[in-house]
């Protein structure tokens, strides 16, 4: 039974999984497929940010004109999914500390659990399938719905008002990076910030989340922190 007074929207990468390889290479894939690049991409900082907002970064520098880019972005970002869903099988992606107890506690509060995520949705489905997570999560915002972080919040927040009659004011953003962070306050919600990708507890509470762990084994505390 989900209770409308609580909602929370969880990044991936990062927040709940790490070491999906083969996103990346997806990339390296499609922007060889229609652009012919074959630079070293691997320096470019990707956390937080939407899959067409790092292609926008790829394309850039690997110096492709912008009406170059235009005409074979959706298609690039089309053979990106197809490629992961080929090979999402060959993953060793790895559930994060806590994550296993804390999402059917949730669930079993009657929290309504959602994605904030930079992934394209396909791809966001694909890899929490492949760990047996993705049952927890059955809408959310997403890289295919906006390259901006913000909007893709607000689209999860429209989808759990739209298809589940979310009724309630007492949302969470949980990411791993400020960038998380950052829309969840410019959307206008509370902020958890989980220090288990490439940023401290201190770089995000410097950067203005509401709560701040080193990771979601503490799950009395955290359930306390969204009013449980």
């Amino acid at each position: 039974m989900i209770n409308n007074g609580i909602l929370t929207l969880f990044d991936i990468d990062g927040t709940l999984v790490r070491g999906a390889r083969c996103h990346y290479q997806a990339f390296l894939e499609a922007v060889k497929q229609f652009y012919g690049m074959r630079e070293d991409i691997s320096g470019i900082n990707y956390a937080g940010k939407t899959d067409p907002q790092i292609l926008m970064e790829v394309l850039d520098m690997g110096g492709i004109e912008k009406k170059t880019q235009t005409q074979n972005f959706q298609n690039c970002l089309d053979f990106m999914t197809r490629y992961y869903q080929e090979n999402v099988h060959r993953e060793n992606i790895q559930i994060l500390m806590g994550v296993k107890e804390i999402l059917p506690e949730l669930q079993k509060q009657g929290v309504l659990l959602g994605l904030a995520t930079g992934n394209l949705e396909p791809i966001a489905h694909a890899k929490l399938g492949r760990v047996g997570l993705d049952g927890y999560f059955p809408f959310g915002g997403f890289g295919s719905d906006s390259p901006d972080r913000l909007c893709l919040v607000k689209t999860a927040i429209k989808r759990a008002r739209d298809v589940f009659n979310y009724q309630g004011e007492q949302v969470f953003v949980i990411g791993d990076t400020p960038r998380d962070v950052t829309a969840g306050r410019e959307a206008g919600v509370k902020t958890i910030g989980v220090a288990t990708g490439r940023y401290s507890v201190a770089e995000l509470e410097d950067c203005g989340a509401d709560f701040v762990f080193k990771d979601l084994t503490d799950k009395k505390i955290f359930m306390e922190d969204i009013g449980i």
